[in-house]
């Protein structure tokens, strides 16, 4: 286990997870509000943190994950609202039922590796090349990666659009 001191972590870490986390949402305060999860969830996790990958590859993986169930939660909150505002009378279990089906987001589908290798090449726009460096992946396994996530999510897609 490696002993990582929290203000440290947050000194160097806090404009980047600003950046990426300013690419999930546009709203000041949607973005204050995953910013701060982002980092009590680091705060809480950092003492586990064993080192079997870069630092800076954990955090990515905490903030995408963090922000996309984040965008998750409001999509399901509007549908309801919407749902809720058009119908007078409605069968709440049958609601929450159809909404969690419909709202399975493609990139669910994703294991975590493919998750962070997509939203590192198509969100923060970075080279393969430094996928593979921050993953600490081979650079063929960073291509295969990001290929079969690119077909997963246009296959949910399409099967859902």
């Amino acid at each position: 286990m490696i002993m990582l001191d929290f203000k440290q972590v947050y000194d160097e870490f806090k404009g980047k997870v600003w950046n990426l986390t300013s690419r999930y949402v546009f709203s000041k305060q949607d973005r204050e509000d995953i910013f701060q999860e982002i980092f009590i969830k680091i705060h809480k996790a950092l003492p586990s943190f064993r080192g079997d990958s870069k630092i800076e590859t954990w955090i990515y993986r905490i903030t995408a994950n963090t922000a996309i169930n984040y965008l998750n939660k409001q999509k399901r909150y509007n549908l309801l609202k919407t749902i809720l505002n058009g119908l007078r009378f409605i069968e709440t279990d049958e609601l929450v039922e159809s909404a969690g089906k419909s709202l399975k987001r493609p990139l669910s589908k994703l294991n975590p590796r493919q998750r962070t290798i997509l939203v590192l090449a198509e969100v923060e726009e970075k080279k393969l090349s430094e996928i593979a460096e921050i993953l600490n992946l081979p650079l063929g396994t960073v291509k295969s990666g990001l290929h079969r996530a690119k077909e997963i999510v246009k296959k949910e897609l399409i099967k859902n659009g």
